[in-house]
Order: C-alpha cells, then sequence, then structure tokens
C-alpha cells in the first residue's frame, strides 16, 4: 500500500454546470468562403467544462462528481454511457428529454487552429434549489462554471452557510472557471478560494499579460488587503506563455509553459489546466504556484494527444521538469529563481507520483483556445 492509497477515500470534488456535445472535424485547409470543403475525420463526443473538468480528474485519480442536467433524448445516449464507463458519478444529476448544446469544431490539420460554430440553444441549468439537496460534508471542493450568475451565487453562499464555524480542514474549496460574460459574474468572484479566467476573457478586457490580468481582477475587488476579508487566489492561464497566479496577499508569481513535443489536439488544454491545479491543490495538498507548475505540464501533456485518455498514463518524468518562475515586480524576460517558494516547487514536484490508469478508452473533449470563432460561445 502507498502513501497515496487514501486518494480514494478523500472526499469528491463537485464539478457543477453543464454537458454538452461536440462534433470535431479536422481540414487540410479551413476556408468557410468555399461553397464544398472535405475532411480529413470526424466524431461525436462529450464536452461542456464541467463535464471535461470531470474526465481529467478522474483521469488523474480524483473522486469526481457532476451535478448538472443531463438529456434522456436516446440519440445521445453516448453521453450517460461515457460517463459510466469512466466512473463519474452522476446519481444527483436532474434529467431532461431536451437535446443539450452543441458544437462544430473545426480544426486546421496543419496550424492545429480550431474554429468553434457554437449553438447556445436554451437548456435547463442546476438550480440552487436543486444544490440544496446535496450532502455537503460529502465534498471538498467545488468548481463552478461561470453560468447563470443568480443560480450560481445562492449555491456559493450554501457552501459558506456549510464553512461557516468550521475547521480549515472541514471547509469546502470553491474555485470558479470565468470564461464569457465577466460583468455578469464578477459580483461571485470575492466568494470564491480560487478564480480561473481565460485569456480570451482577460484580452477582451484590454489587459495585456496574466500580470495585467491578475491586477485587474484584483483591483475589482474593492475592500484593501489590511480588512481582513476573504480574498481569492487569482490564476489567469495564458496559453504557450505558461500562467500567472496571484495569492490572497498579492503576491504575483508567473510560471512558464511546459513545452510540448508536438500539438496534436488542442480540444479542451484549458479544462486540463483547471483539472490539472485542483488535483495538484486539492489532493496532493500543493501551494498555490506549484499547483499552477502542475496544471501547466498536465496541459501541455494533452496537446500531445488526441482526447483526454492519455492523462491517465502521464508518466512522472512530464511533472519532473525544473521549475522556473518569475515573481511580482521582478518579472522581466529572464527567468529567476525564487528563492523559497521555488524550492518547495522542486521539493515536491520531484516526489513519486502514481497516477491511476482508467479501463475506459474512450476520449472526450472539448473546444478551447486558441479560437477564431464564428460564433464564440462558453
Amino acid at each position: 500500500m502507498t502513501q497515496w492509497c487514501a486518494i480514494s477515500v478523500m472526499k469528491a470534488v463537485l464539478c457543477v454546470g453543464c454537458t454538452e456535445v461536440d462534433y470535431v472535424t479536422t481540414m487540410d485547409k479551413v476556408d468557410f468562403q468555399c461553397d464544398r470543403c472535405s475532411t480529413q475525420n470526424g466524431m461525436l463526443q462529450r464536452s461542456g467544462r464541467s463535464s471535461n473538468v470531470s474526465t481529467a480528474l478522474r483521469l488523474l485519480g480524483a473522486n469526481v462528481e457532476l451535478f448538472g442536467v443531463l438529456t434522456r433524448n436516446p440519440t445521445y445516449r453516448m453521453i450517460l454511457d461515457d460517463l459510466e464507463q469512466r466512473g463519474i458519478d452522476i446519481s444527483h444529476c436532474t434529467f431532461t428529454d431536451a437535446s443539450p448544446p452543441f458544437s462544430t469544431i473545426v480544426q486546421d490539420r496543419w496550424t492545429r487552429r480550431c474554429t468553434v460554430v457554437y449553438c447556445d440553444k436554451s437548456f435547463p441549468y442546476v438550480t440552487a434549489a436543486d444544490f440544496r439537496k446535496l450532502d455537503l460534508d460529502q465534498y471538498g471542493w467545488v468548481n463552478f462554471e461561470a453560468r447563470s450568475p443568480r443560480e450560481t451565487c445562492d449555491m456559493i453562499r450554501l457552501i459558506l452557510d456549510h464553512n461557516n464555524g468550521r475547521d480549515e480542514r472541514d471547509r469546502i474549496v470553491v474555485s470558479l472557471q470565468i470564461f464569457n460574460s465577466f460583468e455578469q459574474v464578477v459580483h461571485l468572484i470575492a466568494m470564491c478560494d480560487y478564480v480561473f479566467v481565460t485569456k480570451y476573457i482577460a484580452e477582451s478586457r484590454g489587459w495585456k499579460s496574466p500580470l495585467e490580468a491578475c491586477e485587474g481582477v484584483n483591483a475589482l475587488l474593492r475592500m484593501p488587503r489590511n480588512i481582513r476579508i476573504r480574498r481569492p487566489c487569482i490564476i489567469v492561464p495564458w496559453s504557450s506563455l505558461g500562467a500567472g497566479c496571484m495569492t490572497t496577499e498579492g503576491e504575483y508569481f508567473e510560471v512558464p509553459a511546459h513545452k510540448p513535443k508536438k500539438i496534436i489536439d488542442r480540444v479542451g488544454d484549458s479544462d486540463c489546466f483547471t483539472a490539472g491545479f485542483i488535483y495538484a491543490a486539492f489532493v496532493r495538498q500543493r501551494r498555490l504556484a506549484e499547483a499552477v507548475d502542475f496544471a501547466n505540464a498536465v496541459a501541455s501533456y494533452k496537446l500531445g494527444y488526441v482526447g483526454f485518455d492519455c492523462l491517465g498514463h502521464l508518466p512522472i518524468d512530464a511533472v519532473k521538469l525544473p521549475v522556473r518562475m518569475r515573481c511580482g515586480s521582478e518579472v522581466s524576460s529572464d527567468d529567476e529563481d525564487n528563492g523559497d517558494q521555488l524550492n518547495s516547487c522542486k521539493k515536491h514536484l520531484l516526489r513519486p507520483i502514481e497516477f491511476l490508469p482508467e479501463k475506459s478508452s474512450i476520449a472526450p473533449t472539448e473546444k478551447e483556445v486558441p479560437i477564431e470563432t464564428s460564433q464564440l460561445s462558453s
């Protein structure tokens, strides 16, 4: 028995959000001006941000539950079959006869750039009333999509009420993925422990770097730091540049990306980043910058394979790369060590890691960066 056998009995990670369907196809050259095009191949697969994060977390070895609205429509039976085969708990999901939202993702065979055509159809979303029925003692971490702001706000408040007066070890950690409609969900930021802000959102706000994005989000938290109120850690993945992160005390770290040997499939890499961070921070109890570095490694590794199943066979060497960080005002073109934080990263990330293999060979993916959108969605 290894020290990591306890993973199987840990509290679960609850992923709250949508499950969708993607049709992914690959073309030699993407040209929407022509009347007729041919594709190399195509496949229909389960997607959705929370759905994908659940898949990646399960492949990494975490206990996962997906909480959302699923369809009974027999055309999309593959969604339920895939979730069941992967061992993702859906026992508290609600069901509808409506067909789920879907996307058509066209990927260029050579550049691997993705064009996403999203059908933003109306589909039911879980409510706080549904969430209230859950036994929150079962969960150690709850990850939300930035959808349905009112319902999400009420659900987070239920968690905060649950955490009130509890020991730090018994509190539920709350994370939020912001990928669209920033203005509508900005008031949720201060309610969370961790906030993920995509590069697309940052650039749409005029933030030109991870540092600007972290400082910009921090500036939205109106109360000064010397007033002891709840403040989140801010995480901003920035594609090939890596990611920036800011602690609750305002200390900034920039963690360079792990360069993949070859980019095969970009679909869903940011969901792998989110899952990698949650796994490192919750299951392995890593500190912020350490968890971001692990997340970078997981996302980079995924880029070299189609789908997510590769994460079940992630080699230890993928997380043994030297950790290089730039800190706060010292951010420059030169990579410099950052004292204790850097040494801690090396110490913990070089520790042996066992990834639990999955029996399933089905590979769900999702739409993601870098994106040219005909109709931008989540």
